[in-house]
């Protein structure tokens, strides 16, 4: 074989030298640690947040339901409970559709059963769902309230200590709102909630 025969095959063989190597340096950059999955642009604290907001944010969402569905006439507190609804919907869709990017399916299932961080128990949801009137207006300012006191305060951690940027993003502006929200209820109620746990 002649120097000149030889040529490609050894230039294929540097082509797929180079190209092992760019694959040695890169992939593990594009893998996950088990060097099966996609590496997870978040930390510990973005999957717990994802895991927890997004069943808390479902209750508000029921609750807002209620309240809707009632009849309470009051146009403040209905249009309150509205962009609650609309807005926690909303940010369920995008947290929902980074869990699943992220393969976290396992941990949002686990946390999906909790009832903590200022949760109501499915008995105290079932009685709230029977108020009517007066009562349910006061209620639902008063639980959502201190369910959205809860919030803020695991929201923040994920501020300080989550790493994802668009997630930090959205936990600084569900503070912004919530504390908004917030202070709505009490202009609504005409007082503060003492932070207690509120009566079924």
């Amino acid at each position: 074989m002649t120097n000149t025969s030889r040529r490609p095959l050894f230039i294929g063989l540097a082509i797929v030298a180079v190209l092992t190597l760019i694959a040695a340096l890169v992939l593990p950059g594009l893998r996950g640690g088990d060097g099966d999955t996609a590496a997870m642009p978040g930390n510990d604290v973005d999957v717990h947040f994802l895991g927890m907001m997004v069943p808390h944010h479902e209750q508000a969402i029921e609750m807002s339901d209620v309240l809707l569905a009632s009849d309470v006439t009051d146009p403040q507190v209905r249009d309150l409970a509205e962009r609650i609804k609309d807005g926690q919907e909303r940010e369920n869709e995008q947290m929902r559709a980074w869990a699943d990017e992220w393969g976290i399916q396992e941990d949002m299932e686990m946390h999906s059963k909790h009832i903590a961080n200022g949760m109501f128990q499915p008995a105290e949801l079932e009685a709230f769902g029977r108020l009517r009137g007066d009562e349910l207006r006061t209620t639902f300012l008063e639980w959502m309230h201190y369910h959205h006191a809860h919030v803020i305060a695991m929201t923040s951690d994920e501020v300080k200590n989550g790493a994802y940027g668009p997630l930090k993003d959205m936990a600084a502006e569900m503070v912004d709102v919530q504390t908004r929200e917030m202070k709505e209820m009490e202009d609504l109620l005409g007082y503060v909630p003492d932070g207690s746990v509120p009566a079924a």
